[in-house]
């Protein structure tokens, strides 16, 4: 592989990252051989930070907690809910409501009965992070030399979002997505990426894309993709599809030139070219017309651009695999044909679960970033297992303990231990103990469904009848909520309930997302007729009895448009 004059090659730049990453690596292999004495030690650390703040004041005997046992005995479960007020507070400002720490930042993520939950960063939560991105980094490093020989490509942070600012001016989310590393390994990592984490400031969601695309398109020695769903990068390719005679006229000629956004007014788009040049002033774009004639001819002889033409060198693909994510697979695998693919571990914005390795049948418990429980589902009121307690081939509610102030914060995700790696439990997540729906991220719970079908009804259908009202995913493309409806009430009011609900659902920051970026389509309305009989029968189907069906606002199975052999409305929708 040959590199520009001057050039430092990546593998000097990743060699150094490696051996600043080793040692945390090297304790993280031993914390695997004693997973109890592992937990006890980030135990401690975590009561550690918590005492002194207000939280630890409404713990009894807090400053005498010492085990687990005694923890368990003293702190009672968590939720978001159970945490709202004291959040509310710290995104006004208030100090040390959860820890001793401020509050670097918040990230949004899903919320079950609100729109979006907020949760605070701190130093100590961000070096619980690193534990485990340091050893799965290395042993990438290791067990696949190939990725040392050229950058990456990571999508981390949210793109074409607005930067919010808290009442008490924290900021909400980041833009470099180096920001989850230590300092000192930033600017190397800096060296090491196909796309700079700025381009999370452009406007929106198309813009991002056709620039990601520019910068890839100059980087043919790429070696790795990371990204977190794999519909994102089939969707990023889909992109490239359209736009490819134009991006390979930026390549040639230098410089990138997004195109207009259909609906947009002149003046709305000179704004966003105006914000796109704003950001793309530090972002180098050479000229590279061989590469735009090798790259053209190539296009002009397929009709697409192949991913092995584009990147040769590329081996490694990252990206959920579990669960829902699963559905997405395919498509990545025809696109990116001979491209090994690693399946991430589980990785909440509230904290990190668990970190793939090679060598492990599932993705290891991060035994040194955060303190675990584990409820037994089949048992849920015994007192949750600790790591070193768990049994392989059952399953489990995942319950987090964290620098960042959350303790005993139920997640609400299932996984399944599937062996170990010398002591410590792998897991395979399974996806959400409760009743959420979670095909792309945008994890819509069966309590938000409920209270925006109520809104969405008492707006729109008012006086109609509405004997059945269900919502559930079907795996359409791309993916959708189908709302199913059994009313007496027009087609073009059943339209209007479907975009209501979607636009009420949009008010979450992830379903949000997911319908910007293309993942998820628009909530569609499907007329049914007989509508309660199929629902009973089809969950007798499925091994309930008769007598134990109850209607549900949101069903998390698919399938169901085939059970109840609805008409899809129009968008248009009929005369009222």
């Amino acid at each position: 592989m040959t590199y520009p004059s001057g050039h430092v090659p990546a593998l000097v730049y990743w060699s150094v990252l490696q051996a600043i990453l080793a040692p945390s690596a090297q304790r993280f292999q031993h914390g695997l051989a004693s997973p109890e004495r592992a937990q006890a030690t980030r135990l401690a650390a975590v009561l550690r930070t918590v005492s002194g703040s207000r939280q630890a004041t409404r713990i009894q005997s807090f400053a005498r907690l010492r085990t687990a046992r005694e923890f368990q005995d003293a702190v009672p479960l968590a939720t978001y809910d159970t945490l709202r007020s004291d959040i509310a507070d710290l995104t006004r400002g208030v100090p040390q409501a959860l820890t001793q720490e401020p509050v670097l930042r918040f990230e949004k993520s899903g919320g079950s009965s609100g729109a979006s939950k907020y949760i605070p960063q701190t130093h100590q939560l961000l070096r619980e992070f690193h534990r485990a991105l340091a050893p799965w980094l290395c042993n990438v490093l290791r067990q696949r030399p190939a990725t040392r020989r050229g950058p990456g490509y990571w999508s981390i942070s949210p793109i074409g979002q607005k930067r919010e600012i808290t009442p008490g001016g924290i900021a909400v989310g980041t833009v470099d997505d180096t920001s989850y590393f230590p300092r000192v390994l930033q600017g190397l990592l800096a060296h090491v990426v196909a796309v700079p984490g700025t381009l999370g400031l452009l406007p929106d969601v198309e813009s991002c894309r056709y620039v990601t695309l520019r910068c890839l398109l100059a980087c043919s020695h790429l070696v790795m993709i990371s990204v977190w769903h794999p519909s994102f990068l089939t969707l990023l390719m889909q992109e490239l599809d359209t736009h490819a005679e134009r991006l390979l006229d930026d390549l040639e000629h230098g410089g990138c030139h997004p195109p207009a956004r259909p609906g947009d007014n002149a003046s709305a788009e000179q704004q966003r070219q105006r914000a796109i040049a704003h950001v793309l002033r530090c972002v180098p774009l050479p000229a590279a017309p061989e590469q735009a004639h090798v790259l053209r001819a190539v296009l002009k002889a397929d009709g697409f651009l192949p991913a092995h033409v584009l990147w040769p060198h590329l081996g490694l693909l990252s990206m959920w695999t579990d669960a829902q994510a699963q559905h997405f697979i395919p498509p990545v695998v025809h696109r990116f044909a001979g491209v090994e693919i690693q399946g991430k571990g589980l990785l909440a914005t509230e904290g990190v679960v668990s970190v793939p390795l090679f060598e492990a049948p599932a993705p290891v418990l991060a035994i040194r970033s955060h303190f675990y429980e584990f409820i037994d589902i089949e048992c849920p009121e015994a007192r949750p297992r600790l790591a070193h307690e768990l049994e392989t081939g059952y399953t489990y509610e995942v319950v987090i303990s964290t620098g960042g102030g959350l303790l005993r914060y139920r997640l609400g995700d299932l996984v399944r231990v599937e062996g170990t790696v010398h002591r410590t439990p792998c897991l395979t997540f399974l996806g959400r103990a409760d009743a959420v729906s979670d095909l792309v991220g945008e994890k819509l719970s069966s309590r938000r469904v409920s209270t925006v079908l109520v809104t969405a009804c008492n707006r729109i259908v008012m006086g109609k009848r509405l004997l059945f009202a269900m919502l559930a995913p079907a795996w359409t493309a791309p993916p959708a909520y189908h709302l199913y409806v059994e009313s007496d009430a027009s087609d073009a009011t059943l339209h209007a309930l479907a975009r209501l609900v979607d636009e009420l659902f949009c008010a979450g920051h992830p379903y949000h997302y997911a319908r910007q970026l293309g993942q998820l389509g628009a909530v569609q309305a499907i007329r049914v007729e007989d509508a309660a009989r199929r629902y009973e029968a089809r969950c007798v189907a499925l091994g309930q009895r008769a007598g134990d069906v109850k209607p549900v606002d949101l069903h998390c199975d698919t399938g169901w448009d085939q059970v109840f052999a609805g008409r899809l409305l129009a968008h248009e929708g009929a005369s009222a």
